[in-house]
This record gives structure tokens, sequence and C-alpha cells, in this order.
């Protein structure tokens, strides 16, 4: 009895801990979870950091030297004064600017592009998440409507059955029915397993964090009408973080290239000394120029020449490349948007007029068995193509966002939510 309330609170923390974990997860929390986890974003994240540091390398000013001598004076031969002698010396380089700002630029450059590298990993990863998170809800809604079609045909089978049992119906129509049956059974098992594999998939996307038994919130994509192309092509280009890091790398190597043309110029430093020995002092004020006599920097140069010329090369094929990939996702949202109201408005419902019509033809002895099981039958493949494009438009419509980088995506990536 003094265990009881141990026990009980032992139960009740159990309790929450279970609820917590059994708790459905919304497609937001989701993504959360997938940035927080995914390798490839923590990588870019941590590279990010590392080209910051590279930066504050860049602009820092170069350190001085020191250097201090000390030693005795003997006389070799002669009358001189012997004793302790010491020198020191010190050297500051100077910062040229037309060496400092093509460094400090390219530095610069470097942190946009490494931003940009973790802004399109985060986007692509969302994406993903996306994409399975739709996959999910298309096949819990191919399973719901795979189990109406067991409970529907199972309703026919023992009909039929009782009809056949008192002698108003053939065994062919029964035989039929129950095949039907058979068939609606095998179909809910299969989407059972597929709602499986998917929720395995999504798993797998999101992180090995996430519980095996996790549930999720159903939701669906709001289906919003997207922009003409060329205002999609003009976001592309302002927006895309792949063609921002494309940007930012040839920014980098040109910079990089005025670099090593001004490396040739001399370079300058500040130089004072003082000489100690016990007849004088001697101090000396001077400034030493460094002068490219044998090395004017042929192979840098042309190592940054080449550099600057790939990534120039390597913009155009990604600009190219990403407006091919959007021309392509938008005709294929236009097809997938026609197909879902023309199935939803249309063809479905025709479909769902002539199954009614069917079954009270059927039941009044107006039409038989496989005339109400072919109107059935059709209505099934009409609702499941339905299903199936609706799931089509809301990945193109994921994939577009992704090309274009919805500025509701950065704008929440940028702000941790």
């Amino acid at each position: 009895m003094r265990l009881a309330p141990i026990f009980l609170i032992y139960c009740l923390c159990i309790g929450g801990v279970s609820a917590q974990v059994q708790k459905p997860l919304t497609i937001n929390e989701l993504i959360g979870i997938a940035l927080e986890s995914s390798p490839q974003v923590l990588a870019a994240r941590d590279q990010s950091k590392a080209i910051k540091g590279q930066l504050s390398s860049a602009r820092a000013i170069p350190n001085p030297d020191f250097e201090v001598n000390t030693g005795q004076q003997r006389s070799a031969s002669g009358p001189l004064t012997t004793g302790n002698v010491s020198s020191w010396s010190v050297t500051q380089p100077l910062d040229m600017p037309y060496t400092r700002y093509p460094r400090v630029n390219a530095a610069e450059a470097n942190v946009r592009a490494a931003e940009a590298t973790r802004i399109a990993f985060e986007i692509e990863m969302i994406s993903r998440v996306q994409q399975r998170f739709y996959e999910l809800m298309r096949r819990d809604a191919e399973l719901k409507a795979a189990e109406e079609d067991l409970s529907l045909t199972k309703q026919i089978r023992d009909r039929m059955q009782i009809r056949y049992d008192v002698g108003d119906t053939a065994r062919f129509e029964l035989i039929r029915a129950q095949t039907e049956f058979l068939n609606a059974q095998i179909n809910a098992e299969s989407s059972k397993l597929r709602v499986e594999q998917a929720k395995g998939q999504l798993r797998q996307v999101v992180g090995h964090s996430l519980p095996p038994d996790y549930e999720v919130v159903s939701q669906t994509l709001k289906m919003e009408p997207l922009p003409a192309l060329p205002i999609l092509l003009s976001e592309l280009h302002a927006q895309s973080p792949e063609l921002q890091k494309a940007k930012a790398d040839v920014e980098a190597t040109e910079s990089k290239l005025s670099f090593e043309q001004n490396s040739r110029l001399p370079r300058l430093s500040i130089k004072a000394q003082q000489y100690n020995d016990p007849n004088f002092t001697d101090r000396l004020y001077g400034l030493v120029v460094s002068i490219p006599i044998w090395d004017f920097k042929g192979g840098q140069i042309a190592e940054a020449e080449a550099n600057a010329s790939r990534a120039k090369n390597q913009l155009n094929a990604q600009s190219q490349s990403l407006e091919q990939q959007l021309e392509t996702a938008y005709k294929l949202y236009q097809m997938t948007s026609y197909q879902v109201k023309i199935l939803d408005q249309e063809v479905v419902q025709l479909a769902s007029s002539a199954r009614r019509i069917a079954e009270v033809s059927y039941r009044y002895g107006e039409r038989g068995m496989l005339e109400y099981l072919d109107a059935q039958r059709t209505f099934r493949v009409a609702r499941n193509d339905l299903i199936k494009a609706r799931f089509d438009l809301a990945s193109v419509l994921t994939e577009i966002e992704r090309l274009r980088a919805s500025p509701e995506w950065i704008a929440k990536i940028e702000s941790g939510k």
C-alpha cells in the first residue's frame, strides 16, 4: 500500500511519454525533425560556419615580425672595448589595397556560396519530406477507398449468396460476386502494405529519430493557382539558391584571379631596428620591398583564369538546366491540373451516377449483376485515377516550389520555423 502512490506516479509518467510518442505529427513538425537530423543539412551548416571563419581570416591585418638578438663583443686584436651587445628589429608588412580587397571579396563570395548551399540543402530536404508525406496521404486515400470497396463487395457477395440459396439467381453470378469480393480483399491488403511502405519511406527521409509507430495528421496540399511561366522564370533567376551559389562562385573566382594578378606588384613592409654595443647605438628605419623577379605568378594566374571560366560555364549550364526543369514541371502542372478538374467535376460524378442507376436497376430486376459490377468497377477506376492525379499535382507543385525557392520556405528557414 505504501508503494501504491509511487507505482501510480510511474504509470502516469509512462503513459504521458507514450501519449507524447503517439501524438500525430504535422507536416511542419516532420520537416523540423528532418532539418535537425539530416547529416547533409548539418554538414552544410558546419561548412557555412567554417567559411565565415575564413572570411575573418581574410579580413585580418598581417602580424608584425619581432626579432631580438644578444651576445658578447670580445677583442681579437687591438684595444677594443669588450662587453655585451644586443639588437632588435620590428617588421610590419603592409596589407596593400590591391591585394586586400580581392582577397576579402573572394572570402565574402565564398560565404554567400556556402549560405546558398545550406539553403539549397534545406529546401531539398523540405521538398523530399513533402513528396513522401503526400505519397503517404495518397496511400491512405487508396486504403480507405479499398476498404469501402471491400465492404460493398462483401454486401453484394452476401446478398448473392442468399439469392442463390433460395434459387433466385444462377451460380455463375454468385461466382462472379465471390471473385469481385476476393479481388477487393486482395486490393485492400495490398493497400495496407503500400501504406506501411510509404510510412517507412517517410521515416527514412525524416530520420530514424522518428519512432517506427508514428502517426501523421492528414493534410492536403493547397491547390493555389501558380503565376505565369515568365514570372516563375524570373523568380527562379532571382531566388534560386543553386543559381545564387553559382553566381557567388563566379564572383569568388574572379576575385581570386584579381588577387593573383595583383600579387605580381611589389609588397611593402615597414622595418625599424636598433643595434647596441659597448661603444655606440645604431637606430635604423626603412622600407622593405618584395620585388617579383623570378616568380611572376604565371601558374597561379593561369589556374585562376581557368577556374573563373569554369565557374561561368557552370553558371550558364545550371541556369539552362533549371529553366528546362521548371518549364517541364510547369507543363506537367497544367496537364495534371486539367486531369484533376475533369476527373473531379465530370468523370467521377458520371461514374458515381452510373453506379447508382445500375444499383437501383439491379434491385428492381431491370439489370443483371454483371452490369452492376461493371458500373462499380468503372467508378472504382475513375476514383483511383482521381486520387493518383491529385498526388501527381501535389508532387509537381512541390517540385515547382523547390525550383523557384518559394519565399515562404526561405522565410521559415531563416527564422528557424
